[in-house]
């Protein structure tokens, strides 16, 4: 019997993301670094907010967000 999980496979991340699964499938920095990036606008903001606290990314801003400072630091 195989058991399956909810876990997503790195190569097909979830359209929206949070905080964490950015951390984990795109920008491996602490919770800290990121929020400093964010603050200081060199990270975008959430583009979804629900509540409080819950903040959500569109999977298409951060992969941009990369390709853009890949470009920007010569990285192809």
């Amino acid at each position: 019997m195989q058991i399956q999980t909810n876990q997503f496979q790195a190569e097909n991340p979830p359209a929206l993301l949070t905080l964490a699964m950015i951390r984990r499938y795109y920008v491996p920095i602490a919770s800290r670094t990121l929020f400093r990036l964010i603050s200081s606008g060199r990270f975008p903001k959430a583009d979804i907010g629900i509540g409080g606290k819950l903040r959500l990314w569109k999977r298409d801003t951060v992969e941009a967000w990369i390709a853009s400072n890949a470009v920007r630091v010569g990285v192809e």
